[in-house]
């Protein structure tokens, strides 16, 4: 978003005190009406939702597939002394190096956020796209 690769059409902003129920298509594909979900939490923080699955010239090389749901902080310029702009929220932090930080239907579909009342929800996957209930407390 920061470098203007996703139109600004193709991001779905829940907004606090909103819920909604999304069709997430994958980032590479491009042709779905929404590539990404924005959940603001504060004017500087934020999380990210992505869906991530091998196709097209980049994504078909990436360990795993799924959701990917990122922390973003827009305080932090780059990564620098331990702190990053977007950190990944590790969806089975028990696999190494991030092989399994995708989020997925069954075992791995739901992340929550007590702090912020944040609580998403993958519901199904149609294709390559998935379903996302995100409600905000």
């Amino acid at each position: 978003m920061r470098l203007g690769w996703i139109a600004p059409g193709k991001i779905k902003v829940v907004e606090p005190k909103q819920s909604a129920e999304i069709i997430l298509g994958p980032l590479e594909d491009g042709a779905s009406e929404t590539l990404v979900i924005k959940i603001p939490l504060t004017k500087t923080t934020f999380y990210l939702i992505e869906n991530r699955q091998p196709l097209g010239d980049f994504d078909v090389h990436l360990p795993g597939k799924g959701v990917l749901i990122m922390y973003g902080d827009d305080t932090v310029a780059e990564c620098r002394h331990g702190r990053a702009p977007i950190k990944l929220m590790d969806a089975d932090p028990s696999v190494s190096y991030l092989q399994g930080a995708a989020f997925d239907l069954l075992d791995k579909a739901f992340f929550v956020d007590k702090d912020n009342g944040i609580e998403i929800k993958l519901l199904e996957k149609t294709g390559n796209a998935y379903k996302i209930r995100v409600t905000r407390k």
